[in-house]
């Protein structure tokens, strides 16, 4: 019963699969019209649109998971295979069934808020996925310890690529779909989460010392009402929590890894530039090209 559609804010995990895949934030894809065939569908075709009913064209991963654009995601999705996105949502912590179809790209499959702050934490963790447990202790009441649970890491993904994500993500709290949190006034990544219909409404986001999710729904699933999404109804609960839970505690930045590096890109294009914008990180072995990366994708297929 605890398993509902995140929405987009499933997004996180592909776009990390798909940066473990070769790609990085300045990878451009075109946020264009695309069609599928669907028999389940009235007229036989899924065609995915953003939220906005627009179209940008040609945008940079960055913008797109910031931004939160579906289509791309999609487009992204349909680059790196559902087996493998599959199987790598599944190692950062997903143990609920996901549906082998690209509407998984737009958080289609139901899972829990416990699976995905677990798998979020992986980000936040430098690549360490932890076992969760709910009883720290058992102490008697002279002072003997009975049972004691001790954390359980597991390194499933590099650092490098866990800080690559989260460095995109900071931007979703800046300028994105979770500015509502950036009044915290620390360090934090998130991202935000609406189903169709607006029947989930979901925010999840760290600081480098602690991760915590909300999910707003109804128990028997209907709407939250027309503007309730993620950013309007989840993200000011989450604010309010951890506004308290950091109090008094130092604002810590996140720190990149070994092996990530820097550089100034044109913020529209991606491609490197002295006069950019925007410090994008790279992985120190795949340093960008003097133009704008493109995706793999079909060429004469784009406006598909």
């Amino acid at each position: 019963q605890s398993r509902r559609q995140p929405g987009s804010a499933f997004k996180p995990l592909i776009y990390t699969a798909a940066f473990d895949k070769g790609m990085n934030p300045s990878t451009r894809f075109v946020d264009s019209p695309i069609v599928f065939n669907d028999p389940s569908q009235e007229d036989g075709l899924w065609k995915p649109k953003n939220f906005d009913d627009k179209f940008l064209g040609p945008i940079t991963m960055r913008t797109a998971l910031v931004q939160s654009r579906n289509v791309v995601t999609v487009k992204i999705l349909q680059d790196i295979g559902l087996d493998y996105a599959i199987s790598y949502a599944k190692n950062m912590g997903i143990d609920s069934p996901l549906s082998r179809n690209l509407a998984l790209a737009l958080g289609a499959s139901g899972v829990t808020l416990q699976e995905l702050v677990r798998a979020y934490d992986v980000l936040a963790n430098e690549g360490r996925k932890v076992t969760p447990f709910f009883i720290r202790k058992i102490v008697d009441r002279t002072g003997n310890v009975f049972e004691e649970m001790k954390p359980q890491l597991e390194q499933v993904i590099d650092p490098r690529i866990a800080f690559m994500t989260t460095y995109v993500m900071q931007d979703v709290v800046e300028s994105g779909t979770g500015r509502r949190v950036k009044s915290i006034g620390r360090p934090v990544a998130g991202k935000t989460g609406t189903t169709n219909d607006i029947r989930d409404a979901w925010f999840v986001g760290f600081t480098p010392s602690l991760i915590t999710g909300v999910w707003v729904g109804f128990d028997q699933e209907k709407s939250l009402g027309k503007q309730e999404v993620g950013g309007r109804a989840a993200a000011p609960i989450w604010l309010y929590f951890m506004e308290k839970a950091v109090q008094g505690k130092p604002a810590d930045a996140f720190t990149a890894p070994q092996g990530i590096m820097f550089v100034k890109v044109d913020s529209k294009t991606g491609a490197p530039s002295s006069s950019g914008s925007l410090y994008e990180c790279f992985l120190d072995n795949a340093p960008p090209s003097e133009k704008a990366e493109e995706s793999t994708e079909d060429k004469e297929d784009l406006f598909r």
